[in-house]
């Protein structure tokens, strides 16, 4: 077995899905969003997961995404949401996936390829409220309706927007979006054209404004065991599905005052133990994502922790789980090993141990292993980085 691998519990987030369900507004449809390959669980088996809950519908952000979830066996709904071309467009029409359609030319060319083919072509309009990204305006809602009314083969499922400052918890924005989107609709209703399913909410507003349900919401966050924030975490109660583990390679006893790493930055307390973890950056270990400051005190946090660094005092950093305590990472991070100083616990090449790692930073080529009905199944990784979904059972403790 790897050194390094994942486990992801799928009947995790099958729970998840069902707390999401438990709370649905009657009517209203869930459209899981599996973007970024699940948010890092794996698209395919988490989709495959949903689907024995029930869920009918599925949401990525390009069309390689879409199509690798048809090409396993994922027959329901499935809607790209973000922008694409027409050097992807003939093989997603063909597979029934539904486009985003966020700009007046691309309705000129989906029509001509479907009429070519003679079928019809599936698509959601994306609604500009406030994101500023993508999306139709109010102001070109008259061009829209010329364009679509001379496309026959094209058939609107829905139409979207999305929320920008619903995690933040900023009521006021979020109200003025909403009104924008109905108000989008209800001009292009008096126009003559028909929106099937509304959908505006993403997990946070899902949590917050259940009278933004409306036909559908677009759940990924929660289904993946996480909240939008942690203002969230009393409206639902989920299961994180995600474990990252590696295996001890390298233990050594150390007198105190013994540089651990790069630059030194690290020495010994005490006389203890130190043991070398095989992950490190290489493997999405120790990166972590710029954010902006969300205020003052955000900014103060940082500016802190940086300041602290050059007097070589590590504040805030990610410890490791060791036969369920909290050991402190010795120094920086490597390429693909790490040292970690266990102290007095009794320790031996090939323990394991539970590694703070990233779900979206994890390098793909680490070992996947599902658990579903309280077993285990590896999914291997191939050429390309593209994953193969034989399945092949390993001997893994239910832990």
């Amino acid at each position: 077995m790897a050194d390094l691998w994942v486990e992801v519990d799928l009947d995790a987030v099958k729970y998840n899905y069902r707390q999401v369900v438990s709370i649905l507004t009657a009517g209203c449809q869930v459209m899981a969003v599996v973007k970024g390959d699940g948010y890092g669980l794996g698209a395919v088996e988490v989709a495959k997961a949903l689907q024995e809950e029930g869920c009918q519908a599925f949401a990525v952000t390009t069309v390689t995404e879409a199509l690798t979830l048809r090409e396993h066996g994922i027959e329901d709904t499935i809607l790209v949401l973000g922008p694409s071309g027409p050097q992807d467009w003939a093989e997603a029409i063909m597979a029934g996936i539904q486009l985003t359609v966020s700009q007046l030319e691309w309705i000129i060319i989906l029509e001509k390829m479907a009429a070519e083919n003679n079928i019809q072509v599936k698509i959601q309009l994306k609604v500009e409220t406030g994101m500023g990204r993508t999306g139709f305006k109010e102001d070109m809602i008259d061009d829209l309706v010329n364009s679509l009314s001379n496309a026959p083969h094209i058939v609107i499922e829905g139409a979207y927007t999305h929320f920008a400052r619903a995690a933040q918890q900023d009521h006021t924005y979020t109200r003025v979006q909403n009104d924008r989107y109905l108000s989008f609709l209800l001009k292009l209703d008096n126009l003559g054209v028909k929106v099937p399913q509304r959908h505006v909410c993403n997990s946070a507003a899902f949590l917050d404004y259940p009278q933004y349900h409306y036909d559908m919401v677009r759940i990924g966050t929660l289904i993946g065991g996480h909240f939008p924030s942690a203002s969230f975490r009393d409206k639902l109660e989920l299961q994180d599905p995600w474990s990252a583990k590696a295996k001890i390679v390298h233990v050594q006893q150390v007198p105190k005052g013994t540089p651990v790493g790069y630059q030194s930055i690290y020495k010994s307390k005490t006389d203890t133990t130190l043991a070398v973890i095989a992950v490190g950056y290489a493997d999405g270990f120790g990166v972590d994502p710029r954010f902006v400051p969300q205020g003052i005190v955000d900014l103060g946090k940082i500016i802190i922790k940086n300041i602290a660094a050059l007097w070589r005092i590590q504040l805030g950093q990610e410890r490791i789980l060791f036969k369920g305590k909290s050991i402190k990472i010795a120094g920086k991070v490597g390429m693909q090993l790490t040292v970690i100083d266990v102290g007095k616990i009794e320790c031996c090449r090939g323990d394991e141990v539970q590694i703070p790692l990233r779900r979206t930073l994890a390098n793909p080529r680490i070992p996947r292993f599902y658990k579903k009905n309280n077993e285990y199944f590896r999914i291997r990784i191939i050429k390309e980085g593209f994953l193969s979904f034989n399945t092949e059972y390993a001997n893994l403790t239910n832990s």
